[in-house]
C-alpha cells in the first residue's frame, strides 16, 4: 500500500503528460491565407495553371492595371507548394480561379 501512495504522484505526471501531448497532437495546422499574383496575360488554362507564372504578390505595388476577366490576385491558404498542388489537381477550374480572383486584369 505504501509503494502505490508513492506512485500514484508519478502515475498522475505520466498520465498529465499523455494527455498534453496526445491532444496537441491532433491540432490541424492552420493556414494563413497567401496572396499570390498570377504574372502572365494569357488567358490558356495551361498557363494560368502553371505555377511558373504566379508568385507572392507585393501587396506594396499597385494592382493590376485596367479590370478585366481574367485572374490577376488570388488568396489562397497554403504556401506555394500547396498553390502549385492546388493549380495541378485536375479538379482544379480556370474559371473558379478568375470568378474567385481578389484583383482581375484584361
Amino acid at each position: 500500500m505504501k509503494n502505490l501512495k508513492k506512485l500514484l504522484p508519478v502515475i498522475a505526471v505520466v498520465l498529465g503528460l499523455v494527455i498534453a501531448f496526445g491532444t496537441s497532437a491532433f491540432k490541424a495546422k492552420v493556414k494563413t491565407p497567401v496572396v499570390y499574383e498570377y504574372t502572365s496575360n494569357s488567358h490558356l488554362a495551361a498557363d494560368i495553371k502553371n505555377i511558373a507564372n504566379w508568385e507572392v504578390a507585393d501587396l506594396e505595388t499597385p494592382s493590376c492595371g485596367e479590370s478585366g476577366d481574367l485572374v490577376c490576385r488570388f488568396s489562397f491558404e497554403g504556401d506555394m507548394t500547396d498553390l502549385q498542388n492546388y493549380l495541378e489537381d485536375t479538379a482544379t477550374d480556370v474559371a473558379d480561379i478568375n470568378d474567385n480572383a481578389i484583383n482581375k486584369k484584361q
